[in-house]
């Protein structure tokens, strides 16, 4: 079940929805689609489905507007310490396969111009603290926070950044 709910969340839209709900704490899908307007509502109103379904997601509030229902969605408690090395392991794999197939997506395409849209990659390796680690943790979290809410407008472009923490597991017999 773990390995499902990891290939499930390991989507891009479904992760921007996840994004939306834990930023504003619940949304109904008119909200949620004003800050993701290009994603087709048909398309997203599937993902919402999909991620309610798998119990990602609960509705937090009904309101009838319309003859319809208008459903309130927010994330169910979820404790990282919960899933087991096997399924964290799973689910960074499938991160790194998605972005490996982004990544060949880009690239397979005659316009693919890594200059002209800011293509970078790069690795550091930090001697820190924990308490270090997490103070530069926080100075990212605060650079990135005020764009996690942009909205769609013209010269705006959707861009991934992902960050990777890992222990270096050097071979120290070198």
């Amino acid at each position: 079940m773990e390995q499902d709910i990891s290939k499930l969340v390991m989507n891009p839209i479904r992760l921007r929805i996840i994004q939306y709900l834990l930023i504003h704490g619940s949304g109904t899908p008119s909200q949620i689609m004003e800050e993701m307007s290009d994603i087709p509502p048909a398309s997203l109103y599937r993902h919402i489905k999909l991620l309610y379904e798998a119990d990602c997601i609960t509705v937090v509030e009904e309101k009838k507007i319309r003859g319809t229902v208008e459903r309130t969605y927010a994330m169910k408690g979820c404790k990282p310490c919960e899933f087991s090395n096997d399924s964290v392991e799973h689910m960074i794999q499938s991160s790194l396969m998605s972005l490996m197939t982004s990544f060949g997506k880009y690239f397979s395409k005659e316009t693919a111009d890594p200059v002209r849209d800011f293509l970078a990659l790069s690795t550091s390796t930090l001697l820190l603290t924990d308490e270090e680690f997490m103070v530069v943790m926080e100075k990212i979290g605060e650079a990135i926070a005020p764009y996690l809410c942009s909205t769609v407008e013209k010269g705006r472009n959707v861009r991934r950044l992902t960050f990777i923490s890992s222990p270096c597991e050097e071979d120290e017999s070198e």
